[in-house]
């Protein structure tokens, strides 16, 4: 039996230290040390993956593989929430609830190693994935590369995230669409210098870059009945103040739940970019190719899953509409079948933010949420 009271003790302590070493992208070296450490006590299979990722492999006899999936990565943000256990890194933080996500799968790792001490047999072996570089467009790409799916003959892969706007150790998750697909947006437009006072022989990269968006919120707004997001969140351009500006750079998001409703907003950025390249006489880049896919979970896993928790009574209900954040686990769901979840903290405060937080108590329900998978896949 498997003293739930005692190994949450545990997961709060890894929790407290991998909060204390944020590290970001795919440098994270310091959380791949900790978490390794704890990984060669056990009794499974440890290789590192992607520059910094681990990932532990339980042999259970079974002929596939399940993998859960935890990320690594913090963010470059100053932690400012007092506690005692906060960042010793200073501008870097965990405000995205990684420490954990991975401080979760440790437990979990105790306890199918407490099944491989029992000599115990299953349909499937598990398949633990330390994950760096969530936070950026590369992590599961990297991952993905290394074929560590076709090494371990993984049949589907689950992960989870702490979602402060859930009650407390509330699960969440649905069929279809569950996170958004998130396009990073970046526009350069490039004009000619003049004194501002002989506008007349300058081209305003500034001034075309401002009507640009304008008109494509308008159109937004207008135009789209859909549930989706546009907005540009930083702009650079000029030099001095009375000097017209040649150039402007634009950097934003899209968040969109469908294909069509991505390409009716894409075709709008293009289309007001050749629109005000003409009447500006300046040059447009618009740049979309870089991406999360939105986060689709397989509908038959979701029924099959959705089942074993109801009937072992964890405290589940279904997501009633996707969410606008993004999550780079959408890539593994390309590949092969998978459910994310969402762990609810009850604390309302926003991910990213520098006081975010949590009761680590919250995290055995995590582990709980995982067990019950692995056992109930038939």
């Amino acid at each position: 039996m498997i003293d739930y009271d005692v190994l949450s003790k545990e997961i709060s302590a890894y929790r407290r230290d991998l909060h204390k070493i944020p590290e970001l992208g795919f440098f994270v070296y310091k959380t791949n040390a900790y978490v390794k450490a704890v990984l060669d006590g056990l009794d499974c299979q440890v290789e590192t993956v992607a520059k910094t990722g681990l990932v532990a492999y339980f042999d259970f006899g079974g002929e596939k593989t399940l993998c859960f999936r935890a990320d690594m990565d913090g963010l470059p943000i100053e932690e400012e929430t007092g506690l005692d256990f906060a960042s010793t890194h200073e501008g870097c933080m965990h405000a995205c609830g990684h420490d954990g996500h991975m401080a979760n799968l440790l437990g979990f790792a105790k306890v199918l190693n407490s099944y491989r001490t029992q000599g115990r047999q299953f349909k499937y072996n598990a398949l633990l994935l330390f994950q760096p570089a969530e936070e950026t467009i590369d992590g599961a790409l990297t991952i993905l590369g290394t074929h560590i799916f076709e090494q371990f003959k993984v049949a589907s892969i689950f992960g989870l995230h702490m979602w402060p706007f859930l009650e407390e150790g509330e699960i969440t998750t649905k069929p279809g669409v569950m996170m958004a697909k998130s396009t990073a947006l970046a526009v350069e437009i490039e004009g000619l210098s003049a004194h501002c006072g002989e506008p007349d022989k300058g081209h305003d990269a500034l001034a075309a870059a401002c009507r640009y968006i304008d008109l494509l919120y308008d159109f937004k707004s207008e135009h789209i009945r859909e549930r989706s997001v546009l907005k540009f969140g930083e702009m650079k351009s000029g030099t001095v103040r009375n000097i017209i500006s040649d150039y402007t750079r634009l950097d934003g998001t899209m968040r969109t739940f469908d294909d069509l409703t991505n390409k009716r907003l894409v075709n709008a950025m293009k289309h007001y970019a050749r629109q005000l390249e003409t009447l500006y006489e300046v040059k447009f880049t618009v740049d979309t190719s870089k991406y999360h896919p939105a986060v689709v979970n397989d509908a038959d896993l979701y029924l099959k899953i959705k089942e074993e928790l109801l009937s072992k009574h964890l405290n589940f209900v279904e997501l009633r509409r996707p969410s606008m954040i993004a999550e780079d686990f959408s890539f593994f769901e390309e590949r092969i079948p998978g459910l994310f979840f969402f762990l609810g903290t009850g604390t309302k405060i926003p991910l990213h933010s520098n006081n975010f937080n949590f009761d680590d108590a919250v995290l055995i329900n995590g582990v709980q949420l995982f067990n019950t998978i692995f056992l109930g896949s038939k």
